[in-house]
């Protein structure tokens, strides 16, 4: 799947429209995507990030179907193998190219694919790539969710790829949001199954990107976000301070009886005048 973004930036990812579960534990109701872009300034092309090493070979043809003859910079902004699972094949296939990212993630890329530390660019916070009319600018994001992730806003277009962040797991052939509820409740489980226990470290990098200029957020699972106010209002929801009582009642009802006695209970709490709201899960068998 190859579609354009803005003029010279490429969705270049893979769908995965069959995976059931993730690490091995999270399910995956509408499978996921592995999000790649390549960048072409007047000078030079940059690949942003690559996909897992399942999905390498439909990934190397994207790459072609978009036209990438020379991909002189591979920004790694997180090292995990959805993400940095094809590193090798593209420095194989395309021998110039160097491997940008910061130094923890540099350590990782090493280590876990045995890269040479010459084919490596280290960054550093606000380091930024001149590709010609376009420019790349880097900002660490620790802990989301691994210690060594990062972020890239390409400048001039105002594009901002935030890897994990804001991501969701959804395979579509639709490039960006077309339904922000749907987007909402995927997204909202991605940040409980994977980026809640770094919720202090997230509240710091939402300031901080609440300070940069960008009108698009791409993140590497999901749909991009054209219009992105509203996922970056439902984080900041997410991972505020504040908080609203509900009860929540999990049950499971093989033949409905259980179900009857857990509306019922909820009626009696609204009859009785508890000011509280409900949520009621079931959980199916």
């Amino acid at each position: 799947m190859v579609w354009q973004i803005k003029d010279g930036v490429y969705f270049v990812g893979v769908q995965d429209w069959d995976r059931r579960v993730f690490d091995e534990l999270i399910p995956l109701p509408d499978g996921t995507s592995y999000n790649s872009y390549v960048v072409f300034g007047s000078q030079k092309t940059a690949l942003i990030d690559t996909v897992d090493p399942e999905k390498t070979g439909e990934f190397l043809k994207n790459l072609e179907h978009a036209g990438v003859k020379k991909i002189d910079y591979l920004i790694v902004n997180h090292a995990e193998q959805d993400h940095s699972g094809s590193i090798t094949q593209i420095l194989e296939k395309y021998p110039g190219c160097k491997v940008v990212t910061n130094q923890m993630c540099a350590g990782f890329v090493k280590d876990l694919l045995h890269v040479d530390d010459e084919k490596i660019n280290v960054i550093a916070e606000n380091d930024e790539i001149d590709l010609g009319g376009k420019t790349l600018r880097f900002y660490l994001a620790a802990w989301v969710h691994w210690p060594e992730t990062m972020l890239t806003l390409l400048v001039e277009d105002k594009i901002l790829f935030t890897c994990d962040l804001f991501g969701s797991h959804f395979a579509s052939s639709e490039g960006t949001v077309r339904d922000e509820k749907k987007i909402t409740e995927d997204a909202k489980r991605y940040y409980a199954e994977i980026m809640m226990p770094f919720r202090a470290m997230i509240q710091g990098h939402l300031e901080k990107i609440s300070k940069l200029d960008y009108d698009i957020i791409a993140p590497s699972h999901g749909p991009v976000y054209d219009e992105p106010k509203f996922i970056v209002d439902a984080y900041s929801q997410w991972i505020s301070d504040d908080v609203s009582n509900k009860v929540i009642i999990p049950y499971v009802s093989m033949h409905g009886s259980t179900k009857k006695m857990v509306e019922y209970t909820v009626e009696s709490l609204i009859d009785k005048g508890i000011n509280v709201s409900h949520i009621i899960f079931q959980i199916l068998i």
